[in-house]
């Protein structure tokens, strides 16, 4: 998906705000009527709408014990950035303890790139507090270094021991530097110590962009305790071919040294946004969309090597999410299966909407979930060994004029979570978001109701970054008994002269009582 593709004026999108407040009762009650209002159908595509309850979906959902703002802003407001904004969040739940959990964002985003730091939300009772600051060194405002004067794309990992993760993507604005940095913390996600640098690059024939980890936290596997950082390689060769693989640094120290790069798609592949998963034996599974000969398009934090991106207008092609195995610890890559080619961009306007995965750490099934290209349909495909993928389910109820924004899968114990947000689509006489999350208690063969979370986001106050943003991706997790979700709420700044409000806001359900089949 394409910036320019996205983008609206800001002054359009303040005047549909005007007023909202006045209406958000109405506006609200509009969209809860409307999600609901669709009866069960199958999909052009073969796909089952999940509208009736299997034997193995019987029952309630999880409880929703707690839902409200985790963080906003604590970073200086610098030149250019958009003062009170987080954006792109997302969270992972600690092995060891469940009541322990780290949630990450932008903090202070800029509209051409990054932002001026990374902000951090800790909980270590549940839910019920949580303690917000901004992750320690990433960037030069931070305590970091030069060149590195951004960062972007935070993702969240814990280890079976409970030391935490956070992976970045930093850069400067100004030159072509770039690197993909980890950040640990021996305390669950509480402190951090300053990054260290699992990957950099000082040229313009290299861009490090949209940076993935994860943890092998297996018992029987060999790799136990090994870190694995995915990002994609924007690159050019000598001849002025562009090219986007998914590459891979691993590191068996937590983080404190880290291997060469490895390639995980052909050098010479159009690709983006890893999504990577570790079964029982320590085989892993990455997912990642495939652009084939086309460009990725513009999805490069860093202005300064978007001169290869696609031409202004111009859309990226349409993706095939695919999958590839590494039998051997990440060292070799072979091509698997195929998920689906219905990868979707969201509402126009809104920049958002990357597909997620992840593997349920007791059944060790694989789910991934995605925005459809119907716009309006959430969408889910199974696997067990990453190689075959299930006939895809609808998750949610699609209702025409309802397109779906960002979606995130988390799973525990054969029970299924989908959080995503909907939207009017910028329809008059306001612009309006609202959060749900689908349960599935049979393995992602049926979901129950949608449930809606938190209060309503107003797009007039949110973010810009070629589009409305969000963010890329948001984040959910399942641990023991508990379950989180992550998310961007904005809303009518309380001083009249700013332009944005868009804070962190996250949920926790109570799993405990779940009877998945």
């Amino acid at each position: 998906m394409t910036d320019q593709s996205r983008t609206q004026s800001d002054s359009a999108h303040r005047a549909r705000g005007r007023g909202a407040m006045r209406r958000a009762g109405l506006a609200v009650a509009v969209l809860a009527a409307m999600v609901f209002a669709v009866p069960s159908a199958s999909g052009a595509d073969g796909s089952r709408t999940a509208g009736s309850l299997g034997a193995g979906a019987r029952g309630a959902g999880p409880a929703l014990t707690w839902v409200g703002q985790i963080a906003r802003q604590d970073v200086p407001v610098l030149p250019t950035s958009e003062a009170d904004t987080l954006v792109e969040p997302d969270i992972a739940v600690s092995p060891k303890d469940s009541r322990v959990a780290l949630a990450v964002a932008h903090d202070g985003r800029y509209p051409d790139g990054g932002a001026v730091g990374i902000e951090t939300a800790w909980t270590g009772d549940g839910g019920k507090t949580w303690t917000h600051r901004p992750l320690p060194g990433v960037t030069t405002t931070t305590g970091g270094v030069q060149p590195w004067t951004r960062a972007s794309d935070p993702v969240a990992a814990y280890a079976a021991d409970g030391t935490a993760y956070v992976s970045t993507l930093l850069f400067n604005a100004a030159t072509c530097d770039s690197a993909v940095a980890v950040s640990r913390s021996s305390d669950g996600g509480k402190t951090f110590a300053k990054p260290v640098l699992a990957h950099e690059a000082h040229t313009c024939a290299v861009s490090d962009d949209k940076n993935w980890l994860v943890v092998d936290t297996g018992a029987a596997s060999p790799n136990r305790g090994r870190l694995y950082q995915f990002w994609t390689a924007f690159t050019i060769d000598l001849f002025g071919n562009a090219y986007s693989p998914q590459a891979l640094v691993i590191s068996d120290d937590g983080g404190r040294t880290w291997s060469a790069p490895i390639a995980v798609s052909a050098p010479t592949s159009n690709t983006q946004n890893s999504q990577p998963m570790i079964l029982p034996n320590g085989t892993l599974v990455d997912t990642f969309m495939d652009y084939g000969r086309e460009s990725a398009g513009d999805r490069v934090e860093n202005p300064q090597p978007r001169a290869r991106a696609l031409p202004a207008g111009e859309r990226a092609p349409k993706p095939v999410w695919r999958s590839v195995i590494s039998t051997d610890g990440g060292v070799s890559w072979r091509r698997a299966g195929t998920i689906t080619d219905d990868v979707g961009d969201g509402p126009s306007g809104i920049r958002c909407c990357l597909a997620s995965a992840t593997i349920d750490p007791v059944t060790k099934v694989l789910y991934a979930a995605w925005n459809s290209t119907q716009r309006t349909a959430v969408k889910l495909s199974t696997s067990t060994d990453g190689r075959t993928w299930s006939r895809p389910v609808v998750v949610n109820r699609p209702k025409p004029g309802l397109p779906t924004v960002n979606v995130d899968v988390a799973a525990r114990d054969g029970a299924v979570m989908v959080s995503y947000g909907l939207t009017n689509a910028s329809a008059s006489p306001t612009w309006w978001g609202r959060q749900y999350v689908a349960t599935s208690l049979d393995r992602g063969r049926t979901f129950l109701s949608p449930k809606e979370i938190g209060p309503p986001t107003d797009y007039a106050y949110a973010a810009f970054a070629g589009g409305r943003f969000p963010g890329d991706y948001i984040g959910s997790t399942m641990g023991a008994g508990r379950a989180y979700t992550v998310w961007a709420v904005a809303s009518r700044p309380s001083d009249p002269a700013a332009t944005y409000h868009q804070v962190l806001y996250a949920a926790v359900f109570d799993t405990r009582g779940l009877r998945a089949g």
